[in-house]
């Protein structure tokens, strides 16, 4: 089977570790089962936070449409409909991501340490 650069597309010899045209390190696929035993708990695109910007009531909705790259108002109509008609469910689980899901750190403005005197 041959291999390609991810990088620039470039063919390569079986052995390649490294692309003799732009440098870049050659990804062969492992076995899959010794993978998962090697990855980390967490996803690779961080945790799941309820983001302060955007959001309706506690942020739920938002952060798992953030998370998982959902459509927020499918997400908000699905939330609505299960906390109507499975009345104590939905409720119940809206209730507990809003308490067991963290917040976003609030973004802090930078700061200067320049002395600037006029």
């Amino acid at each position: 089977m041959a291999q390609y650069c991810s990088g620039c597309g470039v063919s390569l010899p079986g052995g390649a570790r490294f692309c003799s045209a732009c440098g870049r390190a050659v990804i062969e696929p492992g076995p899959v089962a010794a993978d998962f035993a090697s990855r980390p708990a967490s996803p690779p695109w961080g945790p799941l936070t309820r983001p302060l910007a955007g959001r309706k009531l506690a942020g739920v909705c938002r952060g798992l449409a953030n998370q998982y790259g959902w459509d927020i108002t499918l997400t908000r109509v699905i939330a609505v409909l299960l906390a109507v008609l499975v009345f104590p469910i939905g409720l119940v689980a809206y209730a507990l991501f809003w308490v067991m899901v963290p917040e976003e750190p609030p973004m802090v403005a930078p700061t200067s340490n320049l002395n600037i005197t006029t």
